[in-house]
């Protein structure tokens, strides 16, 4: 009996150290999590300043609580000897701490948070400053960590002598009382927020690492609360339609090059009917025709500028207007891919800032980019397709207007169905649905890997790398368009919703998707929209 009272007292003194060490971290943590707040714009009003602080206090308490939980207390149990127990702590607390420094340090310079593609990146920009500066980085990581290591064998050793001094503070429970309240407090006001899209609040959703704030959804789904204010918001917003404020890109795209990159042809046509389909199927065995189903658009214009800026239509009056061009032409560019541009067009044109480009013409370019476009399937453009097939160029065709079969809603699957063919070098998974949108994302996955992979630049998706799922919104000129796997739903500019099912296509009165499926639509949707006013309800 006496043996397991002194191991249990040894075990709560164990416990009692861990909670102190941890405490301790927790205020270095949140040291360290004010590079985070220094690094990132203000929120813009009283609440966000408030909310920040709040989820800067809880979260950063909340990291290092839980390492304690899961990598510190089963040793507390399980090995109960206080030197063991006190290395194995210092070198979990000295691992975390690094790799948050090196988190905070990167993000600073680059905007985001390090992951596999964040340190191909930053090693390829240190090379490219001076030959070495990667493993000099590395060595000053491997000196944080040395100092970080003695800092923490210090403070568990000082933790461990002044223990029965620190167990007659009360001003530790009062600490703890006040993360926990600031922990919960923020994930509540962050519901809210969600709710009624109040940016200054969610625009801080990616500001600190491993953070996965609680939405509005999630509540709705197990509760059923805050249904009202998330209807109100979601009306606003689909009110709102296809206005853009734009801001493209979002922030500069960080793309690391692709080795031994292929040359890629895509011919786009504006009329590729099914006679075409099958002469070319006869005279070029080397293409496939692509089963999954893709949809066009009614404008040449309008599907070309969807096809080669992997955006929506609701985006192409706004970028004419401010006269840019794809931003991927410019990290294609620093790679030495060529990207050349040859138009047949006769009767509709190329979106305005591509009319008078024709090609980087980089000398010695590692891999090329070709993308052709005419009214029809041409001798001209046979020739080109044939030399670029004999020399193992992977090749895209895709039709851009559909035929619009009569008896068929003018938004529905069948009826904007377009084909696309293309060679075995490029492998496509089956979609239940496929926009121009993810043509130019499923090719430059081939040339260059980014941080978001396609989101960095696009609304699309990589055809040959990801699975869509449905329900997926798209925008037709100024209507909204909800694809689903039964239904189709036609958001018109006033919010008025006209819905009807894709097998018979008939009408289904006082239908409409659901409110969350709305909201990420938009919300996706206009991913490149910059909205000035920080709340979208008042």
């Amino acid at each position: 009996m006496k043996q397991r009272k002194q191991r249990r007292d040894k075990i709560a003194r164990l416990i009692s150290w861990g909670h102190w060490f941890t405490f301790f971290n927790i205020l270095l943590v949140l040291a360290i999590g004010t590079l985070y707040i220094e690094a990132t714009e203000a929120p813009g009003s009283a609440l966000g300043v408030l909310y920040l602080i709040m989820n800067w206090l809880g979260h950063f308490a909340f990291l290092p609580f839980i390492v304690f939980i899961i990598l510190i207390f089963p040793f507390c149990l399980l090995i109960p000897y206080t030197r063991i127990l006190r290395g194995i702590a210092t070198l979990v607390a000295s691992f975390g701490l690094i790799a948050l420094v090196a988190d905070a340090l990167f993000y600073r310079q680059y905007g985001y948070h390090l992951n596999t593609y964040s340190l191909s990146q930053l090693a390829t920009d240190a090379e490219t400053a001076f030959a070495g500066a990667s493993f000099l980085i590395l060595l000053g990581m491997l000196l944080i960590f040395v100092v970080l290591l003695i800092f923490e064998l210090g403070l568990a050793n000082i933790a461990w002598k002044r223990l029965d001094q620190l167990q007659q503070k009360h001003w530790g429970n009062a600490f703890s009382a006040v993360f926990v309240l600031c922990f919960l407090a923020s994930h509540s006001i962050h519901i809210w927020a969600d709710a009624v899209f109040y940016t200054p609040i969610t625009k801080q959703d990616d500001m600190f690492p491993l953070s996965y704030p609680t939405t509005a959804k999630t509540l709705m789904s197990k509760h059923g609360l805050l249904v009202e204010q998330r209807l109100e918001a979601t009306e606003n917003l689909i009110r709102q339609g296809t206005a853009v404020n734009l801001a493209y890109p979002s922030r500069a795209l960080q793309c690391a090059r692709v080795p031994e990159a292929p040359n890629t042809l895509v011919i786009a046509l504006n009329q590729l009917d099914t006679t075409t389909v099958t002469a070319l199927l006869h005279e070029f065995p080397e293409l496939t025709q692509y089963e999954s189903p893709v949809l066009g658009h009614r404008n040449s214009t309008s599907g070309l500028f969807e096809l080669m800026y992997a955006l929506p239509d609701l985006y192409q009056a706004p970028i004419e207007h401010a006269n840019k061009q794809p931003v991927y032409f410019s990290t294609l560019r620093d790679y030495r891919v060529e990207v050349a541009l040859q138009n047949q067009l006769q009767t509709s044109s190329l979106p305005g800032a591509l009319n008078e480009f024709t090609a980087f013409n980089l000398p010695e370019p590692s891999a090329f980019i070709g993308l052709a476009t005419a009214d029809t399937m041409t001798t001209e453009m046979k020739r080109i397709l044939r030399r670029q097939i004999d020399q193992q160029t992977q090749v895209v065709v895709v039709g851009i207007q559909p035929q619009q079969p009569a008896g068929k809603e003018a938004l529905s699957i069948t009826a904007m169905q377009v084909p696309l063919l293309y060679t075995v070098g490029i492998s496509l998974k089956p979609q239940p649905l496929v926009l121009l949108t993810d043509i130019m994302p499923t090719i430059l996955a081939r040339y260059i890997n980014c941080v978001d992979e396609a989101d960095a630049y696009s609304i699309g998706i990589d055809l040959s790398a990801e699975q869509r799922r449905l329900p997926v919104m798209t925008s037709f000129g100024h209507d909204l368009v909800v694809y689903d796997e039964e239904m189709t739903s036609i958001i018109q500019a006033d919010a008025s919703i006209r819905t009807f099912d894709n097998q018979e296509q008939k009408l289904l009165p006082g239908v409409s998707p659901a409110t969350p499926v709305l909201v990420d639509g938009i919300r996706r949707l206009k991913r490149f929209s910059q909205e000035q006013q920080s709340t979208v309800v008042d």
